[in-house]
Parts: C-alpha cells; structure tokens; sequence
C-alpha cells in the first residue's frame, strides 16, 4: 500500500506539472504531446518569417523581447520550408480562417495556418507554452522551453467579444491599446466601443462641432471627478487605435446610442428632441443622475418624427464609417422611454399619420430609418434586443445584441436576426462577482453575483435549435463603468472573467472549471506580469470592526497598518462598509500617514449603514492621494469614527490604491501574489 501511494503521488505531481506545462487559455482543440525532447532557447534562435508572415513574427518577438535575457534574430526567407528555429508559416492566403496549428520539436516551432489571423492565435499559443513571465519586463533567468507537441486549433464562435461603455468613463487611448493587447492574448477578436451615452460624447465628429463641446464632454468640478474621467477622442487617435487593433487582428465596433442615451446631442443641438426639458445643460456622472431626475434616465429623447434627426445620423454615421473600417455599426436603440413620445401631441399626431399603433412601432419606424443609414454606408446595424418588442416590423438586416432576459438569445434568433449573446446575468462585468461588503466597487443594481465559474458554466447555445444557432454570431461581456471607474477597479471587476469568457468564445464548448481553474494558476502569474490586477476575494479589506471598538459618546480614533497596500503614486480608496448591527457609524474624518505624517486627507463627514446602493452618493468613501511614493515608508489609515444611537454595529475597513499611471505596478509588486 506505502508504495502505491508513492505512486499515486509521483503520478498526481506528473499530471500537475503537465498541466501548468500546458496552461493555454482558451484551451486548444486538441494537444499531443510528441515524447521528444522540448525547445530551448538560445541566442542563437532565428524567427523565420516570409514576406506574407513578417508582420506576425515582428508582433510575435516584440510582446516577448524585453523579458529575454537575449534578442531574437529575425530573418525573412522566401521559404521557410526546412529551417529551424522558430518558423511562422502562412500555407495559403485565406485571410478568414482563424484555424491554426501548431508543432514543437527540439529543433524547430512551426506555428502554420491559412491566414494571417489563425497565425497570430498561433502565436498566442506559443507564447503562453513559454513562462508566464515572458510577457513582463522583468528579465528571465534560466532555460526558456517549450514543450515538444503538437496543437490543432480554431474557435468556437467568430463574435469574441468584449465592450468598454467610454460615454460613463473616458478611458485614454494607451488604456484601451492595453486592453486590446490582453484580450489579443487571449484570442478575443472584437472591442465594442459604446462611444456614446447621456454621460457624455467622446468621439470627435467634424461637422457637429458641439458634440465635444466642454458641457458634452466634461464632468463640472462640483461632482469631484478626477480630470482623466472626461474628454473625448479626436478622429486621428480613433484610426490609429484602429490600426494598432488591426495588427492584432481585433475589430473595433463603433455604438452610437440613439435615441434615448443622448443628453450631450440634446443639450447642444436642441432642435433634434422631442420636447423642451434640458435641465441641467450639462453631462454629469452616472450616479449622479439618480439625484436630479429621480433615476438614471433622462427628460428627453431624439424626436423620431423629425427628419433633421435622420439627417444628422447620416452625416454622423458618415463619419463614424469613415473612421471605422469594421463591417458592423452599432446604434443603441436601448431603454428609451416611450412614455415620453406617449405623452407628446406633435408625436401622437405623427403616428396617426403613418398609421401606427403603439410607441413600440414608431420605435421600430426610428430603427428601420437608422438601420438604412448604416446599411447604405456598407455596415451592418447593430442593436440592444430592446428593439425586439416589436420584432415583426424589424429590417431584415437588424442585429441584435441580447442582454435582456434569459431568453434574450433565443428570441432574437428564432426571428432570424444575427444575435451575439451578452446576457446580464452572466457577462456583465459591472456587476459584483464575490459579497457586496468587500469594498470592490460594482454595479448594486443588480442582487446577484457573478462567479468566474458563473461566467466558465455560460453556454451561449443551450436551448438553441440548429436553426437558431446558425444566428448565433458569439459572445460578448460587457463593462459598464458606472461605480467602478478607475482602470484598477475595472480591472478587478473583469479580471480574472475576462478569461473565463475567452474559454466559451473560442474552445469546443466542453466543460471541466476544475481544468481551467488549474489552468488558471498559472494566468494569474501572466496577469501578475502584465500588471493587470484581477479579482480576489477580500482583497480590499484590511480590518474589521464590532461593538467593542465603537463608542456612542465621543469619537474615536482608529488606525490601521497599510503599508503594503501602497506601491505606487496614485489615488487611494478608504472607505467603511457595514455588514451587520443595530447602529450605523458615523465617519468625521480620514487621513493617511507617511511615517507618522500626515500627506493626505478627506474631511468630508459620512455614515456607513445599511443601504448601498448604485444611486446612492457613497459618503462612507474618502480619498487619499499619494504624490511622492515613499518605497520604504510606513503608511498608516487613521479615521475617527463614533456609533450613531449605539455601538451594534460591525463591518469591514478597506483600502485601495490605483496608480496614477495605469498597468505600470500592481499591489503584487510589493506583497506577492496571496
């Protein structure tokens, strides 16, 4: 018995060690290990490119070139037919086919395919056979190998995607080159740019100059957000952004969101709306709105009836194509609030004429109209599945993006439409993926959280017929950066998701989590190496507190440790969420300390108790600003805080920093990964 135990766990060590050997995500078709001798890297190691493939090897040996303790010589051939090395083979020139093999020996890599996308996935691949750290900057140590193998591979779905609402929050253009570097990696093929939204315009549109007005573009300073929250993108950055996706072979999709979600048109060009309510004459942040109109939705939509709305679309839409070189343009079309064209005469009036019955066909007439417009640009229409009320009066040529209800899916397909499946209740990444007290900042509307095995168990094609499946383009998740805003909070919140989703989108559809959570390990080291920060249960929490630690009477002083929690320049998050108990606390002040100095503080006084939600104004959150980081410093959070009415109260202490300069150091630099 003692020795088939040893056994067993020399063959359990073995299997472990395969599969961080072999840590792909997504998982490959199939992978056949050869029994040979694995690659090693020299400074003698040559990558072989045609004239076809160079591209693909220049990209290839960039993203690992400054983790080599060597450089990598790169030779153009006319064949590459026997050589050995590293070889990127384009066999044909199919530039459709995402397909790709891949062959490891002790002499030769050989990443092989039809066309120029399949290549680069095969590079993907390739890389991450190679130490998890390659992608960083830091400088390898020791034998860099590739296990011998060989790898077939294709993806499920050709819709791998993922949307970043920068209406909400503006994101600069290195943030989402980032972004597109990480969901690259990962063999995500399509960014859905929301570009528009009633918190602001964000894409420079020459023949409508107001759209990027400073009242469409820029937060007023009363609302407390930072500068780099605001601003938009003129059209040169959008095309080189653009062409640096392209290289990687990700599309960007373009959302213009009409004709609710449009405040900043509404506000400068008020000729286009449906009735005379513009207050306030400005955009403002998400969570403001609740404050103004009661909820997050606006006094005013597009006039639907008005033909210089049509006309102003066509010309934005010319733009916007021109800019955009993408098949697909996405108009919106969600969450307008009919009861605003039900109660409007001139409207009412409109709709007898056209002989129309309800709000939902005058929404239809809108989305035939826009859909016309994009169609006659050479796109195709993208909208939410909110326009599918009124499916039987839909343009043929309508997409649908479902994200609203269960049976969003399958309700889009069974029309006929194109449908990319983007359901809130698995791939929202907004929303909360552990307990809402964990300090992690997410969208509260929603009750529910969303687990990395929530999003891994997704299957897009459950309860599909072959028919509909056939509409089934893919799958997409969506952020929405209303409460998290910060590039640190967004990442949290999609990472380590962001994953899980490229599994769905792109392996066979069988599903074992315990494999990909083994796989997993070692991609939170490749994500720990690209200084992306991703989700931890708790991680923002540095302390509790109970009873015994509040006083009703007079305040007190509380203090905690946060050294390790500060690496960085950057805009620290304080805050207290309460859990449990009788009484509310009462918050009077925060700072942070610098070796018993105070560099910092937030005097605003706030409450935590027990309603947080999404439309609240989060007056238990301070922030602290660190703008001469200190590495050996001690940091210290100290707060004064008494119990209102009483001390049952209890909750958790957190503390989050987010460098000023995102993706450049993680809280791992200086703790390790725990």
């Amino acid at each position: 018995m003692k020795y088939l135990l040893i056994i067993w766990a020399c063959l359990c060590t073995l299997f472990n060690l395969q599969a961080a050997e072999y840590s792909v995500v997504p998982k490959p078709l199939s992978v056949k290990e050869t029994g040979k001798p694995a690659f090693v890297f020299t400074p003698r190691t040559v990558v072989y490119v045609t004239p076809a493939s160079r591209q693909i090897g220049e990209l290839w040996i960039q993203s690992v070139s400054r983790s080599l303790p060597f450089q990598l010589q790169l030779k153009e051939v006319s064949s590459v037919k026997g050589k050995n090395g590293i070889v990127f083979d384009l066999s044909k020139k199919n530039r459709s086919s995402e397909a790709y093999t891949l062959d490891v020996s002790d002499k030769r890599i050989v990443v092989r395919s039809e066309g120029l996308a399949g290549l680069f996935y095969g590079a993907q691949t390739l890389t991450q056979l190679m130490p998890p750290e390659v992608v960083g900057k830091e400088k390898l140590e020791g034998d860099i190998t590739v296990p011998s193998l060989q790898i077939n591979d294709k993806p499920r779905f050709q819709w791998r995607g993922y949307m970043k609402d920068v209406s909400r929050t503006f994101y600069s253009v290195d943030v989402l080159k980032k972004y597109i570097d990480i969901m690259s990696l990962y063999k995500m093929n399509t960014l859905h740019l929301h570009l528009t939204d009633d918190q602001g315009w964000r894409v420079e549109i020459k023949k409508y100059p107001r759209l990027t007005s400073e009242k469409a573009t820029h937060y007023p300073v009363q609302f407390g957000q930072p500068e780099g929250r605001s601003g938009f993108y003129t059209q040169e950055e959008l095309k080189d952004l653009v062409a640096y996706a392209a290289a990687r072979h990700v599309q960007i999709v373009p959302e213009i969101d009409v004709p609710g979600h449009c405040w900043p048109v509404l506000i400068n060009y008020p000729e286009l709306a449906v009735n005379d309510s513009f207050y306030p004459d400005y955009v403002m942040p998400f969570c403001e709105t609740y404050h103004v109109w009661g909820h997050q939705f606006t006094p005013n939509t597009l006039d639907p009836s008005n033909e210089k709305v049509y006309q102003f679309l066509d010309d934005v839409f010319t733009e916007i194509a021109a800019i955009f070189p993408s098949e697909y343009i996405h108009f919106g079309g969600d969450e307008v609030r009919h009861i605003l064209w039900e109660k409007n005469e001139h409207i009412q009036n409109f709709m007898k004429e056209k002989g129309m019955k309800n709000v939902m066909e005058l929404q239809s007439y809108f989305v035939t109209r826009v859909s016309a417009i994009i169609a006659g640009k050479g796109k195709k229409p993208i909208g939410w599945n909110d326009i599918l009320a009124d499916a039987g009066n839909l343009p043929e040529n309508a997409h649908i993006m479902s994200w609203l209800g269960s049976s969003a899916v399958k309700d889009a397909a069974k029309y006929g439409f194109p449908t990319i499946a983007t359901p809130a209740s698995h791939l929202y990444f907004d929303i909360r993926q552990g307990t809402p007290d964990d300090g992690l900042l997410s969208d509260l509307a929603y009750p529910y959280a969303i687990t990395l095995s929530d999003v891994y168990g997704y299957d897009p094609a459950e309860g599909l017929t072959s028919r509909e499946l056939d509409c089934l383009l893919g799958v997409q998740a969506n952020m929405w950066p209303a409460v998290p805003q910060e590039v640190k909070d967004i990442n949290l919140q999609n990472f380590p998701r962001l994953l899980g989703l490229a599994e769905i989108a792109w392996a066979d559809g069988k599903k074992d989590f315990a494999d990909f959570e083994n796989r997993m390990n070692t991609q939170y080291k490749r994500l720990d190496a690209l200084k992306v920060d991703y989700y931890r249960p708790d991680c923002h929490v540095i302390a509790t507190w109970s009873p015994e630690k509040v006083s009703f009477i007079d305040y007190t002083t509380w203090e905690f440790d946060v050294t390790d929690k500060v690496y960085d320049n950057g805009r620290a998050m304080a805050g207290l969420f309460y859990t449990k108990g009788n009484d509310r606390l009462n918050i009077k002040s925060m700072q942070l300390l610098e070796n018993g100095k105070v560099i910092a503080e937030d005097l605003h006084r706030g409450f935590a108790d027990e309603t947080r939600t999404t439309g609240k104004r989060k007056n238990y959150l301070y922030y602290l600003d660190v703008k001469n980081y200190q590495k050996d410093a001690k940091y210290t959070l100290r707060m004064e805080v008494s119990g209102y009415r009483g001390t049952d109260s209890y909750g958790n202490v957190i503390f989050s920093l987010s460098p000023y300069v995102p993706f450049q150091s993680v809280e791992s630099d200086k703790t390790g990964r725990k």
